[in-house]
């Protein structure tokens, strides 16, 4: 008997390092393999989104309240290992305009006194 205590590797090919949210050129973000899996988003069905102008950061609070108000569907992958939502109203409200962000970006999780655990991005952030 052994003292080890062994997990079996089975992610072959999977870009689990990659640990970003993407802004699209399609009025979209994009959650990475990386930052999908590590993460659980595969557990949730919408995202709540939040903005702060002053300083050009996103964040993202994800929910199974289906009637969470202003929340957004996650699209599922396939093989649900990456996600996206669609989000033309949000950026078009915030004055957000796509092509002067788009790119990758890190997200960090911060803990806001008001709304709980968020992950945040920043729109300045250029990782394209």
């Amino acid at each position: 008997m052994s003292d080890y205590k062994f997990k079996r590797f089975t992610k072959i090919g999977s870009k689990l390092g990659n640990y970003s949210i993407s802004l699209t050129g399609s009025h979209s973000f994009g959650f990475s393999s990386g930052f999908y899996n590590r993460e659980g988003i595969s557990r949730y069905n919408k995202v709540v989104l939040f903005y702060d102008k002053s300083r050009k950061a996103v964040g993202f609070q994800f929910t199974n309240d289906k009637d969470a108000e202003g929340a957004f569907t996650i699209i599922h992958g396939n093989k649900r290992t990456t996600g996206s939502v669609t989000v033309r109203s949000f950026l078009i409200s915030n004055e957000i305009n796509k092509e002067e962000y788009v790119g990758r970006k890190t997200p960090t999780k911060v803990k806001d006194g008001e709304f709980g655990e968020i992950f945040v991005i920043d729109l300045l952030e250029n990782n394209k």
